[in-house]
């Protein structure tokens, strides 16, 4: 007996979650908070950007992308940026290629229209 070819593959599993959220040392309701998406603070976000998720993803970004601004090539200020405000509901579970992008200081301010 052969096996018929018109049978679609399964799909790939989904990917298992690149970290802990809760084993990053921020207070629980800042993780659930940061994890809702679109529903935390300024402050949540600042200490997000101090865990070592962000260090490890924002290095990765800054890799990927040459070190180099997305928008002037420039080398110098270089900041990861996540794109657009969808791209907040995937905090801890960033794919550097979908939802972030390198900026240097200056283009980010731009952008930020500031």
């Amino acid at each position: 007996m052969t096996a018929s070819t018109d049978i679609a593959p399964a799909p790939p599993a989904a990917p298992a979650p690149a970290c802990d959220p809760f084993a990053e040392g921020l207070p629980r309701d800042v993780t659930l908070r940061l994890l809702e998406g679109g529903r935390f603070t300024s402050s949540d976000y600042r200490l997000y950007l101090r865990t070592e998720w962000w260090q490890r993803i924002k290095g990765e970004a800054l890799r990927l992308f040459g070190h180099a601004c997305m928008l002037c090539l420039s080398a110098i200020g270089l900041q990861v940026h996540h794109r657009g405000r969808a791209a907040y509901r995937f905090l801890f579970r960033e794919i550097v290629t979908r939802h972030l992008t390198v900026l240097c200081s200056t283009c980010h301010r731009r952008h930020h229209g500031k």
